[in-house]
């Protein structure tokens, strides 16, 4: 009877701390974004150029205890209208290590008038095959550039070609009618007309950028302001758009000097940015 006791209660004693385990339902590792000072968080704004600090803490998990075997990281670029890039991809080994805290610093150079986010996803696996992710998505943005007036000369001397409109893709195809300069966009530009007092409001590359695509503007087929006849002072604004650039310039003064038979030198002149 002692014995069968003794067995009774060894059977008891077992399904009691049998009973008492944890059952675990999540065994993978942890993972989670660096949120320390000094750290870019979910959602933040960040400039082009801007260094930035970035981070993931990962650790074992509490109750399997088993080691880390790598980290994975994939970065990708998504533009306001959702186009994904081609993933940049890292993988590091955490062989032996069951915490880990991946810090890296950054800079984005993005050439492009509209920027997106930066989604970047970081997946844990431990020596199982358990994974777990966290991801940091943060706003890009392009900060405001200010603009450089640069000054520009337009030199027409009587039937030959005029010099100084290439880079505006812009010609000066003659002299019309009511004798004004006849300027006309070349092929694969865009010529356009704008108020007078847009040009001291554009002060930045984005207000340029906004003022040429949000329809303040009329579209042009040539520009006819400029006398051929008279010396004057202007203050005309037009644009162009030409191999993928916007250019504001401001005419401020025609100069006309007539030379008898050895023809008339007329010279445009203004700012352009």
């Amino acid at each position: 009877m002692k014995k069968l006791a003794l067995a009774l209660m060894c059977l008891v004693s077992v399904a009691f701390f049998a009973s008492c385990q944890q059952e675990i339902t999540n065994p993978e590792p942890t993972i989670s974004v660096i949120t320390d000072n000094g750290f870019v968080k979910n959602g933040d704004v960040v400039d082009v150029d801007q260094v930035i600090v970035y981070g993931f803490q990962m650790a074992s998990n509490s109750q399997t205890k088993k080691e880390l075997k790598q980290l994975h990281l994939s970065t990708t670029f998504i533009d306001l209208e959702g186009n994904e890039s081609t993933p940049e991809e890292e993988i590091i080994s955490l062989a032996g290590n069951t915490e880990y805290r991946f810090v890296d610093t950054v800079y984005y150079e993005v050439t492009r008038e509209v920027m997106g986010t930066i989604k970047t996803i970081a997946t844990v696996t431990d020596v199982d095959g358990k994974i777990n992710t966290a991801t940091l998505t943060l706003n890009l943005n392009e900060p405001a550039t200010p603009l450089e007036e640069a000054d520009f000369t337009w030199f027409r001397h009587g039937s030959n070609d005029a010099t100084g409109l290439e880079e505006f893709g812009l010609e000066w195809t003659g002299n019309g009618k009511e004798a004004f300069a006849i300027i006309k966009p070349v092929e694969g530009a865009t010529l356009y007309g704008f108020a007078a007092d847009e040009w001291n409001d554009v002060t930045t590359d984005l207000d340029k950028v906004a003022l040429f695509t949000e329809g303040l503007h009329t579209i042009m087929e040539d520009f006819r302001g400029v006398s051929a006849w008279n010396t004057k002072d202007y203050d005309f604004v037009i644009g162009t758009y030409y191999n993928d650039e916007y250019h504001l310039i401001h005419i401020t003064h025609g100069q006309v000097d007539n030379n008898g038979s050895a023809g008339t030198d007329i010279t445009i002149t203004g700012k352009a940015k």
